[in-house]
């Protein structure tokens, strides 16, 4: 559900037990939570962007396809918790402990040395201190993404656009992993005849992009 035009109090909570909840699609942007348990509970395509979550209960979750960028999880308890196919950019961990909390095919930018040291031992995440200079895109995909702020349903996803006019690399670094330079500039002008409402997360993006390959 869009949080556009709408009060984020009304998603935000507050010494809460949400128990056993399927928050899919859930657009937590700007939203802030305090000491609530969310335990045995599944986020799937889930947009954490700038939200807080301080001192939260996370026990027995899973986490799939969802945007951690610029979250505050200061306090916070994540235990048997699995992570999948998630990204993470300037996300605060302050203070957070794990149990037996997984991450599989999980980018990281500008973590702190202690999820470093949580990820020593697992495989198949990526793990960087900041996204991509700005100039390893290509002329030609820049140019096509540049062209994609006319759409005012992507330009306000910040999937693919950044600050000014800054162009989102950790969002590329993950399309990389799917598609070539070549492929997603074919593919991302496609695009906008897929999109059935205003999106957020990458998981979204790339289903559009996969409709887009069907037809061609």
């Amino acid at each position: 559900m869009s949080l556009v035009g709408k009060n984020r109090a009304v998603f935000s909570y507050k010494n809460q037990k949400l128990l056993n909840r399927n928050f899919l699609y859930k657009d937590f942007e700007k939203t802030k939570s305090y000491r609530t348990n969310f335990s045995n509970s599944k986020f799937g395509s889930t947009s954490f962007r700038a939200a807080h979550f301080k001192y939260c209960s996370f026990l027995n979750c899973s986490f799939a396809d969802c945007d951690f960028i610029g979250t505050n999880f200061r306090g916070s308890y994540f235990s048997t918790t699995t992570f999948e196919n998630c990204i993470f950019s300037s996300v605060v961990f302050d203070q957070v402990k794990f149990k037996n909390t997984s991450f599989k095919n999980c980018y990281f930018f500008g973590s702190s040395a202690h999820i470093q040291a949580l990820l020593s031992d697992m495989d198949g995440n990526t793990v960087l201190p900041a996204p991509p200079a700005q100039n390893t895109v290509s002329p030609a995909l820049k140019e096509i993404i540049d062209s994609l702020r006319t759409n005012d349903i992507i330009r306000r996803s910040h999937t693919l656009h950044g600050k000014g006019e800054s162009i989102n690399t950790s969002t590329l670094l993950m399309l990389h992993s799917i598609y070539t330079d070549e492929q997603l500039i074919t593919l991302l002008p496609l695009i906008h005849q897929f999109i059935t409402t205003q999106f957020y997360t990458i998981s979204y993006l790339k289903m559009l992009l996969k409709k887009a390959a069907a037809v061609l």
